[in-house]
């Protein structure tokens, strides 16, 4: 009866330590699962950048940005510690296009080693400036101002996805998700636009700022061919031009496109005088995100045919 006991006791010792084995081992492989889930340490140049980078990555990643506003962008002089700091990174977004006068330059200083630099123009068809427009002695070529295209939008993050599934593959599904909820949501106010641009096809435009000139192609508005001073001002210096303006501002239903207030100010006199409509469009930078800038646009355009 003794050795009965004593071996039923054994298994029962076995059973239990095989046991708490088993929930020990578990334990272990749901940690190393957590840790093998890739958290990407990411930057951008500036804040609309970061918002397209979160609107694929939502807060799966860690994601900041350098610059808070464009005046500091512009006038940046990286340093050493600022190279480094970068290369520590997994993933570096820019936007190209000379929006980052600086950014060659900078690229070709970090270590690749570990991070993956990412120039999100790529693919798109780039505009030139109207105006000569200079950094230190380099005259600036191409107009940055893309991704006020939609489509161009759309391309730009669409880079950033793949970006972002070439370092995080098993995350795939996920991006892909998000990438596809924004494309929804741009195609709703893509519709909206596409009908306002309907009712405005009797109206001519002038736009001034290189800023507004991917948004005036993109709408296909007529445009009416200006040649603006330095300040801003329209109204050609000579008599002839000045004639040749004048009649074109009599003959159509003209409508002023602007973002910086000074251009209003700088054609007041005009205004009142051929009683132009103004219609301020604001350009996508971060401080609204994408969708709240198309609305805003969106109104501003409604209003010149319904006030």
């Amino acid at each position: 009866m003794k050795k009965v006991l004593s071996l039923i006791m054994s298994f029962l010792i076995i059973f239990i330590v095989v046991g708490c084995n088993s929930k020990e081992e578990y334990k272990s492989n749901s940690k190393l699962q957590v840790r093998n889930n890739v958290q990407l340490n990411i930057v951008t140049t500036d804040k609309f950048l970061y918002n397209m980078v979160k609107s694929i990555v939502g807060n799966r990643h860690v994601v900041e940005y350098m610059f808070n506003d464009r005046k500091s962008e512009m006038n940046f002089k990286f340093t050493e510690d600022s190279v480094n700091n970068v290369s520590k990174k997994d993933l570096f977004f820019y936007v190209g296009a000379d929006y980052e006068p600086w950014v060659d330059t900078f690229v070709d200083k970090l270590n690749k080693s570990k991070v993956g630099v990412i120039n999100v123009s790529r693919g798109i068809n780039l505009l030139s400036y109207n105006r000569v427009v200079k950094y230190n002695n380099t005259i600036l070529k191409d107009n940055p101002y893309y991704v006020n295209n939609i489509d161009n939008y759309r391309i730009a993050l669409m880079n950033i996805k793949n970006a972002l599934e070439d370092r995080d593959a098993k995350s795939r599904d996920f991006y892909e998700k998000n990438f596809s909820e924004t494309l929804n949501k741009l195609d709703s106010y893509k519709k909206d636009l596409k009908s306002v641009d309907g009712e405005l096809s009797n109206y001519t435009f002038i736009v001034i700022e290189d800023e507004l000139s991917y948004f005036a192609r993109y709408n296909n508005l007529k445009l009416l061919d200006v040649s603006p001073r330095e300040d801003n001002s329209i109204m050609p210096l000579d008599s002839a031009g000045q004639k040749n303006l004048e009649q074109k501002l009599k003959d159509n239903k003209v409508v002023l496109l602007y973002n910086n207030d000074s251009v209003v100010k700088s054609n007041e006199e005009l205004i009142k005088i051929y009683n132009i409509k103004t219609s301020k469009i604001e350009i996508y930078n971060g401080d609204f995100n994408y969708e709240e800038t198309l609305k805003h646009n969106i109104n501003s355009l409604e209003n010149i045919y319904k006030k």
